[in-house]
């Protein structure tokens, strides 16, 4: 499928497969059943969740294990055990090597985000940071339950009002990052043929380049079961719209009616065809998805830019 879903509105890239699993059960608590016996406290980390260390690895001042440092700046192995466990809580994976990068990347970004937040001067006001909490709390009727809660999800009070903290920065970052998207942006409508290999895209290439008719070879060629029926019929896209970027950078190159191609892509090799473009107004599903997607764009120029040394075996 190559049209990206609507995202909820904190989900960043790999932060937000997982600040959402962990940080998001931070922002909308359910209500457990009242306890029958007293909560366990969580500890700075779950055995469940112990990653071993070669020797040699790094520590901070303090003498803590590093599992990363982002521009000089470390990711204590507690803190990612701590991360690595809360995760496990709440998703099922069959490769746990997958799941501690999965997991040390979202520390990686967020550890980016604030410091972009430092350097630009935005700040998380205790008010508002209060303000936040108790809207969560009140989500939970008893003193007893809420404990149960933080327990089960592996929070001490600390650590929830810094997974809190950190939430807000980041959703102030994206709305700083994305403030300026206008109402209305370019629209672009065009179509595509995807095939396995680029010799295939070719010959595509050449027949409609003999007259053949794009729709008819879309629907018999393309792989692309989401368009072939409606003759590779992308619709209407904005940036950030399709799973592809580069098919919206091509298209942006093309005259009305143009066709481009092979370009290449992780799916295989599209041959697309612009069809006409419009400026109109941004549905709020639209412009969820561009300001995710310029987000997005922006954290991996950070990433790009950053020194990141990571130690995990």
């Amino acid at each position: 499928m190559l049209r990206s879903e609507g995202i909820p509105l904190l989900k960043l890239s790999a932060i937000l497969t997982l600040i959402l699993l962990t940080a998001a059960c931070a922002s909308s608590p359910p209500s457990p059943a009242q306890p029958t016996t007293a909560p366990e406290q969580p500890t700075a980390a779950s055995d469940t969740a112990s990653v071993s260390q070669s020797a040699g690895v790094p520590s901070n001042p303090n003498g803590e294990a590093l599992v990363a440092q982002v521009n000089g700046e470390g990711i204590t192995q507690a803190d990612f055990e701590q991360m690595l466990a809360r995760t496990q809580e709440q998703i099922a994976i069959a490769d746990p090597a997958a799941l501690q990068t999965a997991v040390l990347d979202t520390m990686i970004e967020q550890t980016l985000i604030e410091q972009a937040a430092t350097a630009e001067n935005v700040i998380i006001s205790d008010a508002d940071l209060e303000s936040e909490y108790q809207a969560n709390r009140a989500l939970v009727e008893s003193d007893a339950a809420w404990q149960q809660w933080l327990a089960e999800n592996k929070f001490t009070e600390e650590q929830f009002r810094q997974s809190l903290r950190e939430t807000l920065i980041a959703g102030a970052m994206r709305d700083r990052i994305t403030q300026d998207i206008p109402a209305s942006v370019t629209h672009i409508h065009a179509r595509h043929i995807l095939v396995d290999t680029e010799a295939e895209a070719l010959d595509a290439l050449s027949r409609l380049q003999n007259g053949e008719d794009f729709a008819t070879l879309a629907a018999s060629l393309s792989k692309d079961v989401t368009t072939r029926e409606q003759g590779g019929d992308l619709g209407w896209f904005v940036e950030g719209e399709l799973l592809e970027p580069v098919l919206t950078q091509v298209s942006q190159s093309l005259g009305d009616g143009q066709i481009g191609g092979p370009v290449a892509t992780r799916l295989g090799y599209h041959i697309i065809q612009k069809m006409g473009s419009e400026q109109r107004e941004l549905t709020p599903e639209k412009r969820a998805m561009l300001a995710q997607y310029r987000f997005e764009d922006w954290l991996r120029g950070l990433t790009f830019d950053a020194m990141i040394e990571r130690y995990l075996p």
